[in-house]
């Protein structure tokens, strides 16, 4: 009689939560990915430090349908890359990463002997709930955000996209026909449970945007600011400027409060023969540290624009994209380096790898910069991961302008051509003369796609480096030829 009371509890709890699982639904839609990298020359110089690499990538973004208009959603990092540089990254696990725990004393995880390499946690990157209304939707939780071109904020929802703009946050999104208005606070880093103490954002957007007619017209408004104890503003104290160091030289390790404003336009409008958009972004406030007993504002702009030619009955289809982004100049006490969110790419190698022997678009306040073996105080020291680093460059400190060609050979090829010319804005070197020519680069791509949201891309850059990588002021310093090569594949679902 026991045995028979625990098979009907049994059954009956199967039962109950088959009827909860029908009102529950979940949807997984995703994007899988294999690439591989290979850069000749990045130094420009001898050595060569030539660098290879493949990653492995599956992002999962699930969405459980709890009730009528209401969401959860959420992202997970399959194989997340393991390096701390780039833990908070849409990169994969490295091709080959094998045992980390090899050692003497543990022998069975000896890489020439093992069969297995390490395995690897999942990661969860984002979680928020959404609540679909009437006339908008409310945000609350772990969230991406985009905006115009992704110039500030990029979601990274593009196939072959490393890098994700998430914040938590609470937002609501009005929307009225086509305009929409969205009140967003979200907390950057909280670091105690008591109140004070927080690094917080908030921001207003205003949006008109109307697909049927090609017009669209924003304005992205955002304040951050945070007290001293959780300013944590790259720094790096008594260097000498032509090292280029991590973050900003200044006078000490003292922070005080850090505020600043970002604001961010965006204008397009297309016809039948042309159409173009353009993101403008401003940044401004104070960062909170000090350089010659003054305090470091960060005064800097940048400006991307996309011209589309559009041909639909033609096989060719053309594309002009230029932009600016001021760069940050060692003499000054000020921080003026505008840095373009590292999936924006208009090159494969100018902007996306680290080049030459110096930090020529001085974006070190955004990355690692150095190999913890380099020699300090001095103009030799060594760059990080040259040969080691992946695509963490930044456009930034340069004028470019890029055409592209892409011709449709058939339904399931195409061939595009895209040409660079770059020069720097601002003398990257303190107290020296400087090249501006970061010179030109030639990409060619085939893109092959075999059926419906599945592509392969190949691609081959060549780079003419200009006189920009090239300084007496760092010795060993060089411009010469270098070449790359990637192949990926990207299937979405």
């Amino acid at each position: 009689m026991a045995k028979n009371y625990f098979k009907s509890m049994v059954h009956l709890v199967c039962l109950l939560g088959a009827q909860q699982s029908l009102a529950v639904a979940m949807d997984f839609t995703g994007t899988y990915r294999f690439e591989w990298t290979e850069v000749d020359r990045p130094s420009l110089a001898t050595p060569h430090e030539r660098k290879a690499y493949g990653l492995n990538y599956l992002g999962l973004d699930g969405k459980i349908i709890a009730s009528d208009g209401i969401n959860i959603h959420t992202r997970l990092d399959v194989l997340p890359n393991t390096d701390p540089a780039y833990q908070n990254t849409q990169f994969g696990q490295q091709w080959g990463s094998g045992n980390s725990n090899t050692s003497t004393t543990n022998v069975a995880n000896s890489n020439a002997t093992s069969k297995a390499p390490d395995s690897q946690y999942l990661k969860v990157s984002q979680l928020y709930l959404n609540v679909n209304q009437e006339y908008g939707s409310l945000v609350i939780g772990r969230a991406p955000f985009h905006f115009g071109l992704g110039i500030n904020y990029n979601s990274g929802q593009g196939p072959f996209d490393h890098y994700a703009t998430v914040m938590d946050m609470v937002s609501f999104k009005f929307l009225i026909d086509n305009v929409k208005y969205m009140p967003m606070i979200a907390r950057i880093y909280d670091p105690v449970l008591s109140q004070g103490g927080v690094l917080q954002s908030e921001s207003f957007l205003v949006e008109y945007d109307r697909p049927d007619t090609g017009n669209l017209i924003g304005v992205m408004l955002e304040r951050r600011k945070g007290s001293a104890e959780v300013n944590d503003v790259p720094i790096n104290t008594g260097a000498n400027p032509n090292n280029n160091p991590n973050g900003i030289s200044v006078d000490n390790t003292n922070r005080t409060d850090i505020s600043f404003q970002k604001t961010s336009f965006v204008l397009g409008k297309s016809w039948d023969p042309f159409g173009f958009k353009v993101e403008a972004g401003f940044v401004n406030g104070d960062l909170g540290v000090v350089k010659n007993g003054q305090g470091v504002r960060w005064n800097a702009y940048g400006i991307a624009s996309e011209l589309y030619f559009p041909r639909p009955q033609s096989k060719w289809d053309w594309r002009m994209h230029f932009g600016f982004a001021t760069g940050d100049n060692p003499d000054t006490v000020d921080y003026e380096s505008f840095h373009f969110d590292r999936n924006y790419n208009v090159a494969f190698l100018l902007f996306n790898h680290r080049l030459g022997s110096y930090d020529a678009l001085r974006t070190g306040l955004i990355r690692d910069q150095y190999d913890p073996g380099g020699t300090t105080g001095s103009a030799t020291h060594v760059r990080k991961g040259l040969a080691t680093s992946l695509d963490d460059e930044a456009i930034s400190n340069t004028f470019y302008i890029s055409p592209r060609v892409k011709y449709i050979w058939n339904d399931k090829l195409d061939l595009v051509n895209t040409i660079t010319y770059a020069n720097l804005v601002a003398n990257p070197l303190s107290g020296v003369a400087f090249n501006k020519s970061l010179g030109f680069e030639w990409d060619i791509e085939f893109v092959y796609k075999p059926r419906e949201r599945v592509q392969w891309v190949n691609q081959i850059g060549l780079l003419f480096p200009g006189g920009a990588f090239k300084n007496d002021a760092v010795p060993g310093s060089n411009n010469s030829f270098t070449y790359g090569f990637s192949s990926k594949a990207a299937i979405s679902f």
